[in-house]
C-alpha cells in the first residue's frame, strides 16, 4: 500500500505535524542545491518553476523539486525526519 505522506508536497502541508519535516542538514543541502538554480529568484527564495517558497519546501519529506535535482524522501524509511 502506497504511504499516504508520499504525495506531492502542498503549500498547507507546512502546517501538518503528523508529516514532520527533515532534518536540518537535509534541508540545508536542498536548499543549497536551490541556491544554484538559475530558476531561484534569489530576493524572494521563490522557485521560478513552481512557485514554491523553497527555504519553507526543503523541510518538507515529501516534497521534490520540479526540475528533479533532489526528491522527497519516505518518512516511514528514512532517518532524515525529525
Amino acid at each position: 500500500m502506497k504511504n499516504p505522506y508520499m504525495r506531492d508536497a502542498r503549500p498547507w502541508d507546512l502546517f501538518n505535524r503528523e508529516l514532520g519535516r527533515v532534518n536540518d542538514d537535509l534541508a540545508q543541502e536542498r536548499f543549497e542545491i536551490c541556491k544554484a538554480c538559475p530558476k531561484l529568484i534569489k530576493a524572494t527564495s521563490q522557485c521560478k518553476e513552481c512557485g514554491c517558497i523553497m527555504h519553507l519546501k526543503t523541510k518538507l519529506p515529501n516534497a521534490s523539486c520540479p526540475l528533479g535535482k533532489w526528491s522527497a524522501v519516505d518518512p516511514t524509511e528514512n532517518e532524515d525526519i525529525i
